[in-house]
């Protein structure tokens, strides 16, 4: 009897051997089986999304990437993101922090690009000045470039009353053929609709994002915070093929703009000129951010935009930066 209990005990504990840690300490969530990332309509600044995908980054992550859109504008995409429809997504900066101040929970965990749009214009229009009464179109309200017009016409001694704004009437992809057909005068958008209007002859960049603040960021990939709380390693994952992308797009340029040819449907000529205007980068940085929230907030009290976030939305900047900005998955 004593030795049938010793050879069972030796069952046992040669069991325990082999159960993974995470069985003996409470079990680490797996890895979703797909995980949801929303993106930008014709968006060239998100190319790090789509070499990740072309170039299979995503899944020898071991990751299962369900794309979401494209959305039309980032004030959409950060609405799908509230209503749980994507748990991550490449945006712009502007309607992140918008959300964030809105108090939806989500997270800024990498930079995408920096710079990469700018006001395109009719080609007889030389001067900021001439902008007055001209009908001009931007993104949605909360979107980098309505902000970007906003420090532009602030800058200029200008507010929106001055312009006939008209955000989110014109959809980005139809910007340039609504200047070349006259229904517009002007329009302030990402790469690659400004390219578009000055490959066609029908438009000039009167002022590029970088005249306006110099490496200024732009996207960046945002995370739902159900979502970075329950599955901080598949978070992680998608960083990591994010950076891997970003590296391959400085390496070897020509086949990244094959791969935003196929991604946009335009032509080499306009993604050889958009390239001129984009940075791509991971890097995030939080005085950026907190200067980019601020000027924000500034804008919409002296009128040169409308106000989108105000200072009972954010009462304190260096808490809502570090609240929203997450740097450790860059960190690593």
């Amino acid at each position: 009897m004593k030795l049938l209990f010793k050879l069972l005990m030796s069952i046992v504990l040669a069991s325990l051997l082999f159960l993974p840690i995470s069985g003996l300490w409470g079990c680490a969530p797996a890895k979703p089986s797909s995980i949801r990332i929303g993106y930008l309509l014709g968006d060239l600044h998100q190319l790090p999304f789509f070499v990740a995908q072309d170039k299979g980054f995503f899944t020898e992550e071991g990751l299962d990437i369900e794309v979401v859109g494209p959305f039309e504008a980032g004030p959409a995409e950060m609405d799908a993101l509230a209503a749980g429809q994507i748990d991550m997504g490449y945006v712009g900066m502007a309607p992140a922090v918008m959300a964030a101040a809105r108090k939806i929970p989500l997270s800024i965990v990498s930079g995408v690009n920096l710079e990469g749009s700018g006001l395109v214009t009719r080609t007889d229009i030389t001067t900021i000045s001439e902008l007055k009464s001209k009908k001009i179109a931007t993104p949605a309200p909360g979107s980098i470039q309505y902000v970007m017009f906003g420090m532009l016409l602030a800058g200029n001694n200008l507010g929106y009353n001055d312009i006939e704004l008209i955000p989110g009437t014109v959809k980005p992809p139809d910007m340039p053929q609504s200047l070349q057909t006259g229904r517009i005068d002007g329009y302030f958008v990402w790469e690659p609709f400004v390219a578009k209007s000055v490959v066609g002859g029908y438009g000039k960049v009167l002022v590029e994002s970088k005249d306006i603040w110099p490496g200024h960021p732009c996207c960046v990939i945002v995370a739902g915070g159900d979502f970075i709380r329950s599955q901080d390693s598949a978070v992680a994952s998608v960083i990591r093929a994010h950076r891997r992308a970003i590296d391959y797009i400085e390496a070897n340029p020509d086949e990244a703009k094959a791969i935003a040819s196929k991604w946009t449907k335009l032509d080499s000529a306009i993604i050889d000129n958009a390239f001129q205007r984009v940075k791509y980068t991971y890097s995030l940085n939080k005085d950026d951010v907190k200067k980019f929230v601020g000027d924000i907030i500034n804008l919409g009290e002296t009128g040169a935009i409308r106000p989108i976030i105000t200072t009972d939305d954010v009462p304190d900047l260096d808490k809502f930066v570090e609240m929203v900005v997450d740097t450790k998955y860059l960190q690593r």
